[in-house]
């Protein structure tokens, strides 16, 4: 079910090029120095730096679901994933949080600068119940590049 509402979205996104190009114009990349290896969705991706980027502009409390793209500098690893909208009460710092879960790093939120949604990851271990204390989350400050 999940592969097919992921399809769904991509599917709509790719209908519709002229909205998307137009929303990720302004879009932030957040480039992060990432020094473990971590997942996101069904791949593993090395120690390295990663861009991540939202491609709708997405808002929380209306728009369910975003599309994050995690992107390796080197050009060599890619993924671009569904995600769930989440807010806050005020404009956020630029940041990315993991969750550690049996011995392995999951990609969780990404938060752009300014903004007050992020992008949520879920996996196929629910890492919110999985990260029980604070030294299961690994927040990493992430550098924004205006696109």
């Amino acid at each position: 079910m999940k592969i097919l509402i992921s399809l769904a979205v991509l599917w709509g996104v790719s209908l519709y090029p002229s909205s998307g190009v137009a929303q990720t114009s302004n879009r932030p990349v957040l480039s992060v120095q990432v020094p473990f290896e971590f997942v996101v969705g069904n791949q593993t991706f090395p120690a390295g730096t990663y861009k991540f980027q939202s491609l709708l502009n997405s808002v929380a409390g209306k728009d369910p679901v975003d599309v994050l793209t995690v992107r390796s500098t080197e050009g060599q690893r890619y993924q671009a994933v569904v995600t769930e909208v989440i807010d806050t009460r005020e404009p956020s710092k630029s940041r990315i949080v993991f969750h550690r879960s049996g011995g392995r790093v999951f990609l969780s939120e990404v938060w752009e600068p300014g903004r007050q949604a992020g992008c949520r990851l879920h996996n196929h271990m629910d890492s919110e119940q999985a990260a029980e204390s604070q030294e299961d989350r690994v927040i990493l400050l992430a550098s924004a590049d205006w696109r």
